[in-house]
């Protein structure tokens, strides 16, 4: 019986620790040579605005990954 209640406890935290990871929105892709880029002969085109850059906040379990 004891053996059974630590097994579900182990599985708990381990699908608790499993959930675990960045909040919000996934990354894009680095930019690659490929990628369309409006041409410079068309007047009409505007040149996409670059976001800055966030600052990476580590956290302190991120070692174990």
């Amino acid at each position: 019986m004891m053996v059974l209640r630590l097994g579900m406890i182990m599985l708990m935290v381990g699908l608790a620790v499993t959930g675990c990871g960045r909040k919000g929105a996934l990354e894009a892709p680095n930019s690659t040579a490929e990628t369309a880029v409006p041409s410079t002969n068309d007047p009409g085109a505007v040149k996409p605005v670059e976001a800055p850059a966030k600052p990476n906040k580590p956290f302190i379990l991120d070692g174990l990954i």
